[in-house]
């Protein structure tokens, strides 16, 4: 099992936009074989900064993730929406 956080911080009056954009690959990965948990959310203190929360059940599956169409539209829109590179953050599970 891999679990990963991706952070995405919007433009200032771009925040409804990144966040239709990406609430519209959702549906379709959890959908996925081998998507486990994909979840979106907002941080409480900074409107505009959104977290997926992911796992998978392995580097395949997440591999397979990012070669779906609605990923490569999303990642194809997302720069002209954000401030920053979109951060990925690998996760390790010890307990």
């Amino acid at each position: 099992m891999i679990y990963l956080l991706a952070r995405f911080k919007a433009q200032s009056g771009k925040e409804e936009a990144l966040l239709e954009l990406l609430k519209s690959v959702v549906l379709p990965t959890r959908s996925e074989l081998g998507c486990v948990r994909y979840e979106l959310h907002e941080e409480s203190k900074e409107k505009g900064h959104f977290v997926f929360i992911k796992a998978f059940v392995d580097i395949s599956a997440y591999e397979k993730h990012k070669n779906t169409r609605h990923y490569k539209i999303m990642m194809k829109e997302v720069p002209g929406l954000i401030t920053q590179k979109p951060e990925i953050i690998m996760l390790s599970k010890h307990l």
